[in-house]
């Protein structure tokens, strides 16, 4: 989140969850395998910063080789047909440029459930925002 939050031309983030068929989950439901996946919604102004570009910058900070439970799965959601195919030529690319075989999903854009408000923000709520850990 503080990643993409920062980028000119990203009017806002949020975490949340989606991929999953769980009505209305909560942070307890998707720790328990309700099927969503943990989330970030980026809201953007495309005459100021591209899809694609926030699919490089996707790439560059986000290496996933190995798969993971449904909860922190690697995944993309789209919301056209454009960005489906725009999310399969990066991907080639982050592929191609560091040899590595990715495991991230690619997937119509589902229904949205915002993360609880603690959730939102937490970096910058707990005092690390900026680079952390595997950012």
């Amino acid at each position: 989140e503080v990643t993409f939050a920062g980028l000119p031309g990203v009017e806002s983030t949020r975490v949340g969850y989606t991929g999953g068929t769980a009505p209305d989950p909560t942070y307890r439901s998707v720790c328990g395998g309700d099927g969503h996946t943990e989330a970030l919604k980026i809201d953007f102004d495309p005459a100021r910063i591209t899809y694609e570009e926030l699919l490089e910058v996707f790439f560059k900070e986000h290496m996933p080789t190995r798969r993971a439970k449904e909860q922190y799965k690697s995944a993309v959601w789209t919301h056209s047909a454009a960005q489906a195919e725009a999310f399969q030529r990066k991907l080639a690319e982050a592929e191609g440029e560091l040899g590595l075989k990715f495991v991230t999903d690619a997937a119509e854009a589902g229904e949205w459930y915002d993360a609880e408000e603690y959730h939102q923000k937490y970096l910058d709520k707990m005092g690390k925002g900026g680079r952390f850990g595997w950012f």
